[in-house]
């Protein structure tokens, strides 16, 4: 629960800084609501299995503008942040591009954070994931555009108890596709 209530701070100071937003999602554009209520089903550990629509407009939401390199806002990180859109503290989050009047989905799965970065490949950010595994692992995945769609670039699981000063991080092979729900 500690962890949990920390992420969520840092997604909430997060959101803040880059201009996103916290709400439901209600509350959001029609064009992304209407790609989160089409994309965004129940399907965590508390709350109802295949909720429908107007459960899913009630349930809580995070916002992250993602800007392209010289061209503004190109798309938004929504993240889930509570009920059964989360397993433990991993929520469902979803990275849509802007397209002609609405979202296309680029990334999807179940993450403690996910965060733009200042580094662009083809004039999109790079994405950094984290999901975490147990109260002393977790996997980070580092997703780059390659003109087309968001592709694993780099993976690796952090471990760190409480009597390390520093983490142990392990890298590994990617999968050749983005972290299935």
């Amino acid at each position: 629960m500690k962890i949990r209530t920390i992420t969520i701070c840092i997604l909430l100071l997060a959101s803040a800084l880059s201009k996103g937003g916290s709400g439901t999602v209600a509350d959001l554009s029609p064009e992304l609501r209407e790609a989160l209520v089409r994309d965004g089903v129940c399907a965590g550990d508390s709350g109802p299995v295949g909720a429908g629509p107007a459960d899913l407009l009630q349930s809580p939401i995070l916002t992250q503008d993602i800007h392209g390199a010289g061209r503004g806002d190109v798309g938004v990180i929504a993240a889930f942040t509570g009920g059964c859109h989360c397993h433990g503290v991993n929520c469902s989050t979803f990275v849509y591009l802007k397209a002609a009047g609405f979202y296309k989905l680029a990334v999807t799965g179940y993450y403690v954070s996910l965060h733009p970065m200042k580094v662009y490949r083809n004039g999109l950010p790079s994405l950094t994931a984290k999901s975490q595994v147990s109260e002393t692992r977790a996997e980070t995945t580092v997703y780059d555009w390659n003109g087309a769609t968001y592709k694993p670039s780099l993976c690796a699981t952090v471990t760190q108890s409480e009597n390390q000063k520093r983490p142990s991080i392990a890298r590994h092979a990617c999968s050749s596709a983005p972290r299935p729900e």
